[in-house]
């Protein structure tokens, strides 16, 4: 026997087996069972949501020998001929292939030719839509007064081009899209039948690629199948579809995010000698970003994305590198794209076009916050040095006051007024990070040294979450001082042209890394034999009631 594919041989074969159409296929029975059954339906709705099959399994209970019944047999001679496609009392129509009115006088003149075997003769007509005018109005009498044995039901995935005339004489169901996790546990069942392992993470993929419909997710999951064997895992998927990882998305993210052009780039370089279509990456960008737009309005609508517990915690991390302005003007501006793809442009300039666009946005500003900025600051836009929307001011303030800090320095001013500053995330923190340090020790070499034990775990309103490991006590004690504090602010609003704030604390669980002192082998014992040979510094110590956190080399 010839091979079989999964979307022909998993085909529901009873009410009970179509996937989430329960809406429709529960009303159909109580009227087989109820002998409500209509001369006329109209079955509408996505592809491969179930209107074909849905519409034989109807045919099935009309005609079975049981019948009509709300559930068929499937082994009698009736059931097994419609299953087949065999059954001279069901017949299945294409609109497309018969279009014209002398198709439909044909179809009108078999009609009081009564069944063969079964008790009712059942006429399908798929993707009725494409019928002419004059099939639609040759069809109108017929439909509304067909003979007792006829029943004519109509398959459309666009109902707004059939004619109400036709839609007034029919009963019409909607088969609705059906969800990305009552996919994956379809495609999970048949895969146990078929003796194939596959991660969850694979049925992910697949039930996103499929886009609502069971017939594309089958036929994805028998192509996955052919290239991987009895044992798909995620990247099986991803190879075999020639899809984008979704590690690169998040790369490609965090570059646009840290406004990071050159390694934006470098991505959309080695996505294009992969071989990716880059339609295809436009739709996989969109999709991550639509989850990120969903996560930055509702953090706990995770659940819903269907997305493994590692690829959700990476969506919050970066839902956060945004503000929700942002990531709809970063969809838009792949909308674009994707439109310029449409008109027929060269597919590398579009794509390198909106990556550079993308990674060179500034943040968005609500007016709100301009108005009261103005309001606050009525001399701002006199100022020279005063940018709305995050840009490097042309000449900078002699003396910029610091953001509010935490713990707040003694001597800082907080009357003076903090200039409205775009926005920076994680990304952009890291990527200047080094730099940013670099410039400190020019200033302070040893802060420089106590800072650079801490990790930036997180940037929230322009507040700096720095986390010191179990042993950063001393450098955090180091960096809380208030004049070592607004020296770092000062520097950092220097360094990144925003107005930022620093919260320190510590990590029992994070190991400390090691100093510069620590890095050149001047370790614990090295300070302690230091101390003990050397009686002036322990009097200095003594004396100050201090402590030795570090060891410098001087000429």
């Amino acid at each position: 026997m010839s091979y079989q594919v999964f979307a022909r041989k998993y085909r529901p074969p009873s009410f009970e087996d179509v996937v989430a159409q329960a809406h429709v296929t529960r009303t159909l029975q109580n009227a087989v069972r109820n002998d409500r059954v209509g001369s006329g339906y109209l079955f509408c709705g996505p592809r491969g949501t179930g209107k074909t099959t849905t519409a034989r399994i109807l045919a099935k209970a009309l005609n079975c020998v049981n019948g009509p019944t709300p559930t068929p047999c499937g082994e009698c001679p009736a059931c097994r001929d419609i299953a087949a496609g065999n059954s001279l009392d069901v017949l299945e129509i294409d609109a497309a292939s018969n279009t014209g009115v002398d198709d439909v006088r044909a179809l009108r003149e078999r009609i009081n030719l009564t069944p063969t075997g079964g008790k009712k003769k059942i006429y399908i007509i798929d993707e009725v839509h494409r019928l002419s005018g004059a099939a639609f109005d040759a069809l109108l009498k017929t439909l509304e007064e067909p003979p007792d044995h006829v029943v004519f039901i109509f398959a459309t995935t666009e109902p707004t081009k059939v004619p109400e005339t036709i839609l007034s004489r029919t009963q019409r169901y909607d088969f609705k899209r059906v969800s990305a996790l009552d996919l994956a546990e379809h495609l999970k069942n048949i895969a146990e039948r078929e003796g194939i392992t596959i991660t969850d993470g694979a049925l992910a993929i697949l039930a996103r690629r499929g886009d609502g419909s069971v017939r594309d997710s089958l036929s994805l999951m028998d192509q996955v199948a052919a290239f991987a064997g009895e044992t798909i895992a995620e990247q099986d998927v991803v190879e075999a579809l020639g899809l984008v990882d979704r590690e690169t998305l998040f790369e490609f993210t965090s570059a646009v995010a840290a406004q990071d052009a050159k390694a934006a780039l470098m991505l959309i370089r080695n996505v294009l000698q992969s071989g990716i279509d880059v339609e295809d990456f436009f739709d996989e960008l969109l999709d991550h970003f639509r989850i990120l737009m969903i996560l930055s309005t509702d953090r706990e609508s995770g659940n819903l994305l269907n997305l493994s517990p590692q690829e959700l915690t990476e969506c919050l991390k970066q839902a956060d590198y945004f503000t929700l302005g942002d990531i709809i003007r970063l969809m838009k501006m792949l909308g674009d794209g994707r439109a310029d793809l449409k008109a027929g442009l060269d597919e590398r300039l579009v794509l390198e076009v909106a990556t550079v666009k993308m990674a060179s946005m500034e943040s968005t500003v609500q007016f709100e916050d301009i108005l009261s900025h103005l309001q606050q600051n009525p001399a701002a836009p006199a100022a020279p040095s005063a940018d709305l929307f995050g840009g490097a001011s042309k000449k900078k303030d002699p003396d910029p006051a610091p953001s509010a800090v935490t713990p707040r320095p003694e001597s800082s001013d907080s009357s003076a007024p903090v200039d409205l500053k775009r926005t920076v995330n994680v990304p952009q923190i890291q990527a200047g990070w080094e730099s940013f340090l670099n410039e400190l020790r020019r200033k302070k070499p040893m802060l420089s040294s106590q800072l650079a034990m801490a990790e930036v775990r997180e940037v929230r309103n322009n507040e700096i979450s720095l986390v010191f490991g179990a042993n950063g006590a001393m450098p955090l004690q180091q960096v809380s001082r208030a004049e070592n504090m607004n020296l770092i602010l000062a520097t950092l609003r220097e360094h990144y042209h925003a107005a930022l704030r620093i919260n320190c604390s510590i990590d029992p669980q994070r190991e400390s890394p090691e100093s510069d002192d620590e890095k050149r082998g001047l370790d614990k014992a090295d300070i302690e034999k230091l101390i003990a040979d050397s009686p002036r510094i322990r009097m200095l110590m003594d004396k100050v009631d201090g402590e030795v956190i570090g060891v410098k080399k001087v000429k």
